[in-house]
Formats: C-alpha cells, sequence, structure tokens
C-alpha cells in the first residue's frame, strides 16, 4: 500500500515525536492527534473551549492540503481529559463546527491524562480521498 504523508508548513514539526502530521493511504487521509497549539507548538489556552477551536483550526489547515475542509471529515475520535467536567465545554465548541448534517461519526472517550500535561482534548481525523491524491 502507497502512503504519503503530508507536512503543513504552518502548523508545529512532529518528526521530532516519530509520527507524521497526516497520511493519505488507500483513499483514506488520516490526520494525527490534533491538540490546541499554534504553529509554534504552544498551547493557545489551558480551558478546553480555547483548545478545542484551536484543535479544529489545526485539522482544518492540514485538510487544506488535500482540498478537503471540515465539512468532508467523516469520523472523529475525541480523546477528553476529565470528559465529565469538560464535555460540556467541548460539545459546544463541536457544534459550533459541525452545524449542519450531514455529521461525522464521533466518538468521545475520557481519559484521565494526555502525552503532557497541558493539553486537555486530542482530535483524530478520518476524511475519504480519491485513491489519485
Amino acid at each position: 500500500m502507497a502512503r504519503r504523508v503530508i507536512e503543513p508548513k504552518n502548523l508545529a514539526d512532529t518528526t521530532q515525536h516519530h509520527f507524521s502530521p497526516a497520511i493519505v493511504a488507500d483513499g483514506t487521509f488520516y490526520i494525527s492527534g490534533q491538540v490546541g497549539t499554534d504553529e509554534h507548538g504552544n498551547y493557545v489556552g489551558d480551558d478546553i473551549e480555547s483548545q478545542t477551536r484551536q484543535a479544529f483550526e489545526n485539522v482544518g489547515t492540514i485538510l487544506q492540503n488535500v482540498n478537503r475542509d471540515l465539512e468532508d471529515v467523516v469520523k472523529i475520535t475525541s480523546y477528553i481529559v476529565d470528559i465529565r467536567d469538560h464535555y460540556e465545554a467541548f460539545q459546544s465548541v463541536y457544534q459550533e463546527v459541525f452545524s449542519t448534517e450531514p455529521f461525522p461519526c464521533h466518538t468521545a472517550i475520557g481519559v484521565e491524562s494526555l502525552a503532557s500535561e497541558t493539553p486537555l482534548v486530542e482530535l483524530e481525523i478520518e476524511v475519504p480521498i480519491d485513491k489519485e491524491q
């Protein structure tokens, strides 16, 4: 199976962590977990709303590399720290981003923590694309 790595220039470099930000493989565009960081890798806030908005902005930036946008997303897996405390606020941002049907499939998973102590949310995304891309 051929794989093509997508490395957006205006997002933080992920190679130091030994993963690709996104890969196109067999007609699907897979986006690695996006958190609420800016192009320099700095977190945009310490609240779930700010981090969720930024994570979705990062997803949008990556999608532009294959001429897609958030409306093309078919599957989201969200990892939310302390989900019982943060889900309502996360969901309000999610509903702003995905305000019209058809909505993507979505699984929200509560976690104790993520890879470092700052992120409160991480988003994994799948988008179908043409196999030629």
